[in-house]
């Protein structure tokens, strides 16, 4: 280093070196914090939950950062002990004028510890559904199924209902059905069964049932309800669909109204989940 600035100090003079030190340490700095952030990658990755992931290495790339600024700034002059109490002070300023921003802050930690959701799950949150492809200590980002993007900040997560679709193994599909009135409801429950018992998309258990659900001027409503894995559900949805329809015209019931749908938390059955 001594060699180094006896040849290139005179070039640029005492300031002029002070500003070389200075760029190299940032420089020096985003290399370590690239080498650093591609040595942790796999083992974070592979190791460690997603959400938490993200966190943990954008909080390291940004010590390593800050630590190395603090060493550029102070060969320009500047004291490394004034530096931090005055990034303290600011600090505090910051934190009284951005109060939202600590919100989402603190509210993120919450949703790190709950781990309620994880980058690639599917959620619903304010009536946008889609999924999560970041996860940020002040906001969520959503890429919903018309590929548009959404940013939810953590503070509104926390006050609102979220729905997590992609939380547990297997899922159900209810298919909401009017038959006419004169229907044989217990040889169209024998035909619907007949149509998912061999097919093993469709689960065993919890198994297949068929609710009466009311009478009315239309006709006798009811609902078919199956339970499929959730990688297969809209495909298993779609394709039951079809398979209902078809056995319904061919073994002569008349079909009023089809509507098939996911439960959500307030409507439909209380039945035990797997």
């Amino acid at each position: 280093m001594e060699l180094l600035q006896q040849f290139i100090q005179p070039l640029l003079g005492a300031d002029g070196w002070a500003w070389a030190r200075a760029a190299a340490y940032l420089l020096v700095g985003f290399l370590l914090r690239n080498l650093i952030m591609r040595g942790m990658r796999k083992y974070v990755d592979t190791h460690t939950h997603p959400h938490k992931a993200i966190l943990f290495k954008r909080a390291i790339s940004y010590i390593v950062l800050f630590l190395f600024v603090i060493a550029a700034l102070s060969e320009l002059g500047f004291r490394s002990g004034l530096l931090l109490a005055a990034a303290g002070v600011l600090s505090v300023a910051v934190g009284f004028a951005s109060q939202t921003s600590t919100s989402n802050f603190i509210s993120g930690l919450f949703l790190l510890s709950e781990k309620s959701f994880k980058v690639g799950d599917i959620i619903s949150v304010h009536n946008t559904r889609g999924e999560v492809i970041s996860v940020d200590w002040l906001a969520i980002k959503l890429r919903t199924f018309d590929n548009l993007y959404v940013r939810v900040p953590n503070d509104d997560l926390i006050k609102s209902h979220v729905i997590n679709f992609s939380k547990f193994k297997v899922r159900r599909i209810d298919l909401h059905l009017t038959m006419d009135h004169k229907t044989d409801l217990g040889a169209l429950e024998k035909v619907l069964f007949a149509l998912v018992t061999p097919r093993t998309r469709y689960l065993a258990e919890p198994k297949p049932l068929l609710f009466r659900n009311q009478v009315n001027t239309f006709g006798i409503a009811v609902q078919f309800t199956v339970w499929v894995e959730q990688s297969d559900f809209f495909e298993a949805k779609s394709a039951l669909i079809d398979l209902v329809i078809n056995a319904i015209q061919e073994h002569g019931f008349r079909l009023v109204q089809v509507n098939a749908v996911a439960p959500s938390p307030d409507t439909g059955y209380n039945m035990p989940y797997p």
